[in-house]
C-alpha cells in the first residue's frame, strides 16, 4: 500500500538530523558521480575527435606510404647490387683489349723481285689495351615517409571532482559532529538541571 503524504511527512519528522544529513550526503555523492561520468564521457568524445585525423594518418602511413617506400627501397637496393657487381667484374678484368691494323712499308731487298729496291705496303695487326671506364651510380636513395605525429592529449582533470567530494565529505562530518556535540550538550544540561527533564 502506497504511503500518503501525511505518512511521508510524519516519517521525515521522525527521522533524525544525522539520518537526513546522511541522505543528503549520499544524494550529493550520487549527483557528483553523475557529473563526473558525464564529464568523462565528454572528455572521451573530445579525445576521439582529436585523435581521428591522427589515426587516419597512421592507417594511410601503414597501408600506403610505407609499402610504397619499401618497394622503392627494394628497387634501389637491386640497382645498387647490380652496380656493385659491375664494379667487381671491372676489378677482376680492368682492361679492354682492342685489335687494329696498320699499313707498313717494307723495303724489297730481293734482286729477283720485280719490286727490288722499292717499298711494298704490308698490313700488320696490333693490339691495344685500355682501362675499362668506371660507371657512376646515379640512383638516389628513397627517403622514408615522415611518421604521423601523435597529438598531445591532456589527461582528464579529476581535481575539481575530488575537491568537491572532499568538501562534501568534510561538510558532512562537520555537521554530524556538530549534531552529536549538541545532543551531548543537551544531555549534560538535563543531568545538571533536573527540572529540564520534567518539561
Amino acid at each position: 500500500m502506497a504511503e500518503t503524504l501525511y505518512q511521508k511527512r510524519t516519517k521525515v519528522r521522525k527521522m533524525s538530523d544525522i539520518e537526513r544529513l546522511a541522505r543528503e550526503y549520499s544524494k550529493n555523492v550520487q549527483a557528483m558521480t553523475g557529473q563526473y561520468e558525464q564529464s568523462y564521457a565528454d572528455y572521451q568524445k573530445q579525445v576521439a575527435e582529436k585523435m581521428a585525423p591522427y589515426e587516419a594518418e597512421v592507417k594511410r602511413y601503414q597501408s600506403e606510404l610505407m609499402p610504397a617506400f619499401e618497394s622503392q627501397k627494394a628497387a634501389y637496393q637491386s640497382k645498387l647490387d647490380q652496380y656493385n657487381a659491375t664494379l667487381e667484374a671491372i676489378a677482376k678484368d680492368p682492361v679492354i683489349e682492342k685489335t687494329g691494323t696498320k699499313t707498313s712499308y717494307v723495303f724489297v731487298s730481293d734482286p729477283m723481285s720485280p719490286f727490288f729496291g722499292g717499298y711494298l705496303p704490308v698490313q700488320q695487326t696490333y693490339k691495344t689495351y685500355e682501362k675499362k671506364p668506371i660507371p657512376k651510380f646515379t640512383e638516389a636513395a628513397p627517403s622514408a615517409p615522415a611518421a604521423p605525429v601523435r597529438p598531445t592529449v591532456q589527461e582528464f582533470d579529476t581535481s575539481k571532482f575530488a575537491a568537491a567530494k572532499t568538501e562534501a565529505e568534510s561538510t558532512f562530518k562537520r555537521e554530524v559532529g556538530e549534531r552529536k556535540a549538541a545532543r551531548l550538550g543537551a544531555v549534560s544540561r538535563r543531568a545538571t538541571r533536573p527540572m529540564l527533564q520534567e518539561s
